[in-house]
């Protein structure tokens, strides 16, 4: 039997409208939801964040306050500098701590919003069309500002983004020396 795609977002949505189920939804249920909707054959769920990541993803909008889309793009910011400052083994090291976390890096974020926006019902219209090439093309803490601003976040965010983001990671299991390299490429390290 095939379940239509927006069939199973409107299932899901009215669940999490519920006050039973509100508290226990989470960006990576939707995530699975997606994945599984239709086999994980599908662009949108081929592109949305895996579980794995969309748990960071809800650290930072409980935590920060910001949209899905802004979580997103931030992180993807963030870590599109990380592939371009650090070395390929502390980059590779990265990838494999965290499963997914290349869909989140640089370019491959906006594959994640435009995913989040066609399961939102919004076309090409939506913020991810000002972020062709900022995302894949941050070499330093001006091109992130650049980034985040393009998200509507000021670049102080970028300060409030790092810690959540580094607490993640390390919890994964990234050493310490890596975090150390991605505290001092954002600008919040020493």
């Amino acid at each position: 039997m095939k379940i239509s795609r927006g069939f199973a977002l409107s299932c899901l949505l009215a669940m999490a409208a519920g006050p039973v189920f509100a508290a226990g939804f989470s960006l990576g249920d939707a995530a699975n939801a997606i994945a599984g909707m239709q086999g994980g054959n599908n662009k949108a769920a081929a592109a949305a964040p895996s579980s794995e990541t969309a748990d960071l993803l809800t650290a930072l909008t409980s935590q920060l306050n910001v949209t899905p889309e802004q979580a997103i793009g931030g992180t993807g910011a963030m870590l599109g500098l990380a592939k371009n400052q650090l070395g390929g083994n502390d980059y590779s090291q990265l990838a494999k701590s965290v499963p997914g976390l290349d869909k989140l890096s640089g370019d491959n974020a906006l594959g994640s919003l435009g995913a989040l926006s066609g399961l939102l019902g919004q076309t090409g219209g939506s913020k991810t069309s000002g972020l062709d090439g900022l995302l894949g093309n941050v070499k330093d803490t001006n091109d992130l500002n650049t980034a985040f601003s393009a998200l509507g976040m000021d670049g102080g965010m970028i300060s409030q983004f790092a810690p959540v983001i580094l607490s993640y990671l390390g919890s994964q299991g990234t050493s310490s020396s890596v975090l150390g390299k991605l505290a001092q490429a954002w600008g919040t390290g020493s």
